[in-house]
């Protein structure tokens, strides 16, 4: 549930690649970008990538199992998709740069979102910082739909409130949600790894004690919340939705990012329902972030 969208001019994730010094030797797709950041990552990452890299022009993914790389190749091939298969020997670690390249950024009216792998810099007064190293789970806040999820939460502060967050990928948005002032965060996802990673995250925060996270499916939640966040591909979301919307209290609220815009009309009207009503919407570059109340 984990595969969200999360590119634009920067890595996305690294945490398995091999220490340096070996001259390792990886196998990369290289695809151009045409926009689609959100489908190249989630159909490359059905083939167990050691990470991926987004420059201006082309997304690279990196394997060290050279037949997962030629597997992703060639459904990238059945697809249409252009792309360059390239294994060779590399002298550094391709992440190096984005780590030192990475800055930490404001969010809203009181988030500061610190990436990559910093640990020392200071949130500016009344701003409250997250911390994301680069790891192979979604969500630095660096991407639209992370960013439009965040502001979401901090236009309206789940204060004293139970959330539930649904493919929690990095753990970003059960961190925002906890700094906020909610009263307790449930987090899940059904890729273990990225639960293992979260909690990492979550550790690092110390006001994050509200936060529990598991692995697991929607199934597993029980009881109803005020706040049900989701950043997922409207896939994922709709196959799920129906789970979703039914842990969301009377007069409570859904938050859904990860829609690319031009399938925003095709996702509302599969959520159009006289118990729903449209509360919001946010809109960045592309990617569209809903905010639904229950009637």
């Amino acid at each position: 549930m984990s595969r969200k969208p999360e590119a634009g001019g920067r890595s996305l994730h690294s945490s398995r690649l091999p220490a340096l010094g070996s001259r390792p030797r990886y196998s990369r797709l290289v695809v151009p970008r045409k926009g689609g950041d959100d489908v190249l990552v989630g159909l490359l990452s059905l083939y167990d990538p050691l990470g991926f890299l987004a420059e201006e022009r082309d997304l690279i993914a990196f394997f060290r199992d050279p037949s997962r790389a030629r597997a992703a190749g060639a459904a990238l091939a059945s697809r249409g998709i252009r792309h360059r298969l390239v294994t060779d020997f590399l002298e550094r670690d391709p992440f190096e740069a984005y780590r030192a390249a990475s800055r930490p950024f404001p969010v809203g009216r009181r988030l500061w979102i610190e990436p990559g792998d910093l640990s020392s810099a200071q949130a500016p007064v009344g701003r409250i910082a997250l911390r994301l190293p680069a790891s192979l789970a979604f969500g630095t806040g660096e991407h639209e739909s992370t960013r439009l999820a965040l502001l979401a939460l901090d236009h309206d502060p789940p204060e004293g409130l139970r959330v539930l967050d649904a493919g929690t990928g990095s753990g970003i948005l059960a961190l925002a949600a906890a700094a906020l002032g909610a009263q307790s965060v449930i987090a899940f996802d059904t890729d273990a790894q990225a639960v293992v990673i979260a909690r990492e995250n979550v550790r690092r925060h110390a006001f994050a004690g509200c936060v529990h996270l598991f692995a697991g499916e929607t199934a597993a939640v029980a009881g109803r919340f005020p706040l049900v966040v989701a950043n997922l591909l409207p896939d994922e979301f709709l196959g799920i939705r129906a789970a979703l919307q039914s842990r969301v209290d009377a007069r409570g609220r859904l938050v859904l990012s990860g829609i690319p815009s031009e399938r925003e009309a095709a996702v509302v009207r599969r959520l159009r329902s006289p118990r729903w009503r449209l509360a919001g919407r946010l809109a960045d570059n592309g990617w569209t972030c809903l905010t639904l109340e229950r009637v």
